[in-house]
């Protein structure tokens, strides 16, 4: 039988620890979630460009909740069923799918939110770790014909110190009843203290260097997905556009397949009449199929641009959508000129800017910092350890220390470094890797450098290649209309009239692809110079780009 006591029986230490430990799931996740939050924000401070609303799981976006049907006035040959209708998506909305649906986006923000939680975990390891072990044994001898009840409490706590100590500290609780034979009991506690303290090895800069490198590479991921929002953003609107030239072509490619009719029945009316040569009737057959043909290959190469599209925007393939086609009207409105800020000024801009280039530096301080540790762990061991321990007397009074003992010791160890083949090796890696981690430095300066520089002088390409190209629109819509008089006074040949709109095609096709060019190029130039400022549902804020750098004065 159980006797009654005074002081808490060991079920009730049980249950109380439980109580107090027994946290759900749910709960944790809540608190891993709100640290790496704290975590996320506090390293997006120091990173230009990060957007202080960062969101791990974003609401999915449903195109037929999100989008509106486009009106018929729109849709060139587009088709729409009515279980599949035929959605309107402008730039605002497909930036916005992007951010929301793109299953390449939200691999990003995951990998941000992992490294929040290997951050946190690290942390944890420099915080006093607390713990509470408990034990409980039933004993039964026959030949004694006696029984124990025991107990043990041993809370405590761990604590990695910033110097590369360890303090140690817990009290140790035993209580043992008999519950058959002589109803009599005891309990006794005792309370260890203990630091351990490297004074050569192991010490300061190399205990704390996991931790250390665990808040940069927090700050590297960070860098990381600005520059991978600022890269997607660029590529969602070059696709896009593209979508938009494509459907442009096929608008030119109609227009002309269209004129061609036209022109093949006023041709064959006048060989019925005897005017013109069989032999230039069938050229504009011949022509009218051609025409007829390129618009089916362009309304196929639109097609798939949007496709493409699709799959980057996260919209399922069975959805239809329409590019605005306003984007494109209003693309043809905007100036396309030389490029509104210098060369060297773009440059000097991308090397004070460029995320990229600033985590090349940080990991250049990374591999010297490395070097010092691994040149740290060449040194002897040398441990300095200071115990103490106080025991109660074995009776009823579990803390009752005053009646008990007490201890305590200092301890110096040493390790003679005898042998260090392993750690010889890996400091002279280290020294290896930072030399490494130099010439990278060079290396990617050139290469920001070079990459802007192209960029600058495809910007410098399209806006001059605009200019040509609407000059040369103009030039062949004069032509057409001249031969066309020409053609009806008997003074040209049908094969003069169809070289004409054949080259008011392409001269319309290019200047829709000049635009596109100038517009990825003007944005592919603010993103090499880490210009670009995109927030979280994906949209550029435009008045920090070359209107910013242009405002700066010159060093």
């Amino acid at each position: 039988m159980f006797l009654h006591l005074n002081k808490p029986s060991l079920p009730a230490i049980f249950a109380l620890s439980l109580f107090l430990v027994g946290c759900t799931a749910n709960y944790h996740r809540r608190r891993a979630d709100r640290e790496a939050d704290r975590i996320i924000d506090h390293a997006g401070q120091a990173v230009p460009g990060m957007t202080d609303d960062f969101r791990l799981e974003p609401e999915p976006l449903e195109p037929s909740a999100e989008l509106p049907v486009a009106p018929a006035e729109l849709r060139l040959f587009e088709t729409s069923e009515p279980e599949s209708p035929l959605l309107l998506l402008d730039l605002h909305d497909a930036l916005r799918f992007a951010a929301a649906n793109s299953h390449d986006y939200q691999a990003r923000r995951e990998s941000v939110f992992l490294q929040a939680l290997a951050l946190s975990a690290q942390r944890s390891r420099w915080h006093p770790q607390l713990f509470w072990r408990l034990r409980g044994d039933i004993t039964y001898d026959s030949n004694r014909e006696d029984g124990t009840l025991a107990g043990q409490s041993r809370p405590g706590m761990e604590w990695l110190l910033a110097t590369g100590g360890r303090l140690a500290m817990d009290l140790s609780t035993t209580v043992n009843r008999f519950i058959l034979g002589d109803p009599s009991g005891a309990a006794r506690s005792a309370l260890n203290l203990t630091l351990t303290q490297p004074l050569l090895r192991n010490s300061r800069i190399a205990a704390i260097e996991p931790l250390t490198q665990a808040e940069m590479d927090m700050l590297y991921e960070v860098r990381d997905f600005v520059r991978f929002q600022r890269r997607f953003t660029v590529s969602v609107l070059a696709e896009y556009y593209r979508a938009l030239e494509r459907r442009q072509r096929v608008e030119n490619q109609r227009v002309n397949y269209q004129n061609l009719e036209r022109i093949r029945a006023r041709a064959e009316a006048l060989g019925q009449a005897g005017r013109l040569p069989e032999m230039q009737v069938d050229r504009t057959r011949q022509d009218e199929l051609g025409a007829r043909d390129s618009l089916e290959q362009a309304k196929q190469d639109y097609l798939r641009a949007v496709d493409e599209l699709k799959l980057t925007l996260g919209i399922r393939p069975e959805i239809e959508l329409l590019p605005n086609p306003a984007e494109m009207e209003r693309l043809s409105h905007q100036e396309m000129t030389a490029p509104p800020v210098d060369r060297a000024r773009s440059i000097r801009a991308a090397l004070e800017n460029r995320l990229d280039l600033a985590t090349t530096r940080d990991r250049l301080h990374d591999a010297e910092r490395k070097v010092r540790v691994a040149r740290n762990a060449l040194r002897p061991g040398l441990d300095i350890i200071l115990s103490a321990t106080a025991d109660t007397a074995e009776n009823n009074h579990y803390f009752n220390f005053a009646e008990g003992s007490s201890s305590g010791y200092a301890r110096m160890e040493a390790d003679l470094p005898l042998s260090r083949a392993n750690e010889r090796s890996t400091y002279r890696r280290r020294l290896v890797e930072r030399d490494r981690a130099e010439r990278e430095l060079s290396r990617q300066r050139d290469r920001v450098v070079l990459e802007v520089t192209n960029r600058w002088r495809d910007l410098e390409r399209a806006g001059g290649s605009h200019e040509i190209q609407k000059r040369s629109v103009e030039l062949a819509r004069e032509r057409v209309a001249s031969t066309e008089l020409l053609f009806d006074a008997g003074r040209a040949t049908t094969r003069d009239v169809l070289d004409a709109y054949g080259d008011l095609l392409r001269a319309q096709n290019r200047l829709a692809q000049t635009m596109v060019d100038y517009r990825i190029a003007a944005l592919e130039l603010e993103r090499d110079m880490d210009i670009l400022v995109v927030d979280e549902n994906g949209q550029i804020i435009e008045s920090l780009g070359f209107d910013e750098i242009t405002k700066r004065k010159e060093p």
